[in-house]
């Protein structure tokens, strides 16, 4: 079953292997509460490197550093590089104003 969009679009789910043949880079859960949150891949050769990096605009507060780092591939892995759980991320890049106030709210809570 396909997770819905916003509008109730059916999206097609991908793995973390078929969005690096994609050559999306950019991947996230639905069911992730912060739509900011996301999943930058390394590609290398069409296929995800060994690093998954973590970006949330929660990760400054909470971890010091925005984006976490994961390598991923070391058992017990974290992801199963074939299960079909992502969407690509279209929300607003580490960069922009839009990411950054959302890092804003949660420097607030310190």
């Amino acid at each position: 079953m396909c997770p819905a969009t916003s509008d109730d679009i059916p999206v097609k789910l991908l793995s973390i292997t078929q969005a690096a043949a994609a050559g999306i880079d950019r991947i996230r859960q639905t069911l992730w509460a912060n739509p900011s949150d996301h999943i930058k891949l390394d590609i290398i050769n069409g296929k995800p490197g060994p690093w998954l990096h973590l970006f949330s605009p929660l990760n400054k507060w909470a971890n010091k550093r925005d984006p976490v780092d994961i390598l991923w591939i070391v058992p017990p892995a974290i992801y199963d590089a074939n299960t079909e759980m992502f969407v690509p991320y279209t929300g607003p890049l580490p960069d922009s104003q839009e990411y950054k106030a959302e890092v804003a709210k949660f420097e607030q809570l310190a």
